[in-house]
């Protein structure tokens, strides 16, 4: 048996262990697009403050691929899949045949279509390189606007901040983290975030950017602008679904797979930021692991069940700890429990006696007990005790 595997992220990672604990004899190729083995996407953000060593950003070196008889190609580009032959095309030339595929390509940032979005004081963040040319602007302290007021946006103006003279989160929703927090945990957060030396402009839509002499200036709808030497788009993912959609593969947002990570074409199976779930693009690194864990397992032989994840997603930046779980909607039939200290903020979400989401600032000790009362849908006597 022999499996292809688009991508060498966490999914596709995952896929290859799967597939290498099930079939150790099968031939296993990994196809990735950059110079580089496995290694830790989230971290990049870490790197950015220059004082994480890039070298510690690798999970997978040489040695593992090595051990586990993984061939692993790169720098490739697969320019098209073709299900009928079962094969792949290389760009610059050469075709490789598989018996089961896995898509694990990813997703790419997302680039606002507006004017100035390609001038060269523009960047997003999506993989060492990204983060090197930023570092590269960087040097000498410079001015910078992140827009996204996401976890991503955060994370990247709050390491950013300590190389930059100047950093500001531009959001066009009136809050930060506007999926995670509700109002008045978004205004804890962002005091804290303050403190911290990172600015605001909350309600602003970016209509262009135009060069100004030495520096970039963003105009917004409202007619004001702000001035930056540097800008970083942090405003979602996009799934990159270009290949498995030239090879008739059923795409919506991302990848359409089912329980089994298969895509519409038996023996293809999609995982990670690519694939799509029940209408879902998770964009998480754990998801991915899980996904590219349940596609390997089923394209080497085991009959594997991907139900969805549960989504609890954490902001990494130092001294400040944050925890968002499951559905923070207040509406009818929903009761919420706040408690409120310096610095701490904890907010349940109750319905139907059930806890249905839940947000913690400053102590997020007691967030993995919360997440299995969450997943196991268990009565909550007294809610006031969490």
């Amino acid at each position: 048996m022999k499996y292809i595997i688009i991508g060498n992220g966490a999914a596709g990672m995952a896929a290859a262990e799967s597939i290498r604990d099930k079939d150790p004899e099968g031939e296993v190729v990994i196809y990735t697009n950059e110079d580089r083995y496995n290694y830790s996407r989230p971290r990049i953000i870490e790197y950015l403050n220059g004082a994480f060593p890039g070298e510690k950003l690798t999970i997978r070196g040489k040695e593992f691929y090595e051990k586990k008889n993984l061939r692993l190609v790169k720098p490739a580009s697969i320019e098209a899949i073709d299900p009928p032959a079962r094969a792949v095309s290389l760009r610059g030339g050469g075709r490789d045949h598989f018996d089961r595929l896995i898509i694990a390509t990813g997703a790419s940032a997302f680039r606002p279509s507006i004017e100035g979005a390609d001038l060269d004081s523009v960047f997003t963040l999506r993989t060492i390189d990204d983060a090197d040319r930023i570092l590269a602007r960087c040097a000498g302290g410079k001015e910078v606007v992140v827009l996204g007021g996401g976890l991503l946006g955060i994370e990247t103006a709050a390491n950013l901040a300590k190389t930059c003279t100047k950093t500001t989160i531009v959001e066009m929703f009136d809050r930060l983290l506007p999926r995670q927090l509700d109002a008045e945990a978004a205004s804890v957060l962002q005091a804290m975030l303050e403190k911290e030396g990172l600015r605001f402009l909350l309600g602003k839509q970016t209509s262009a950017i135009r060069k100004k002499g030495e520096v970039s200036a963003l105009i917004f709808r409202d007619g004001s602008s702000i001035e930056a030497d540097i800008i970083v788009f942090s405003a979602g993912i996009v799934s990159n679904v270009e290949l498995a959609r030239g090879a008739g593969i059923l795409c919506d947002r991302g990848i359409v797979v089912d329980e089994h990570m298969e895509t519409s074409i038996s023996g293809i199976f999609a995982a990670g930021d690519a694939a799509q779930f029940r209408g879902r693009v998770y964009g998480l690194w754990p998801v991915a692991r899980e996904q590219g864990g349940v596609a390997g397992r089923n394209a080497a032989g085991e009959e594997a069940t991907y139900y969805g994840s549960p989504v609890s997603v954490k902001l990494k930046v130092k001294g400040i700890e944050l925890v968002s779980l499951g559905s923070i909607e207040a509406g009818e039939g929903v009761s919420v429990v706040t408690r409120r200290g310096d610095e701490r903020f904890k907010r349940l979400f109750l319905k139907d006696g059930r806890l249905a989401g839940a947000i913690l600032i400053g102590d997020v000790s007691g967030s993995a007990g919360l997440q299995k009362l969450l997943m196991s849908g268990e009565i909550v006597g007294k809610p006031e005790s969490l």
